[in-house]
């Protein structure tokens, strides 16, 4: 989902869904800017998500560092 606005307090996706931000940002940040973190949060919820679940890579999420480490 494409960030359209973003302000300190909030952030608005494409679909007119508007987010707070909490605590609010330290500095202003482009849409394009609080895309990147927008993906990497939403990425991290995926992995989280896919933890214990049937998903074909789901047996290596949050393992692979402890299982290069042995």
């Amino acid at each position: 989902m494409r960030i359209v606005r973003v302000e300190k307090n909030e952030f608005e996706l494409e679909d007119g869904s508007v987010f707070p931000i909490n605590p609010p940002l330290d500095s202003e940040l482009s849409p394009e800017e609080f895309q990147v973190h927008y993906e990497r949060a939403c990425n991290i919820i995926r992995s989280i998500e896919a933890i214990g679940s049937d998903k074909r890579d789901s047996s290596t999420v949050g393992r692979k560092r402890e299982a290069e480490n042995n």
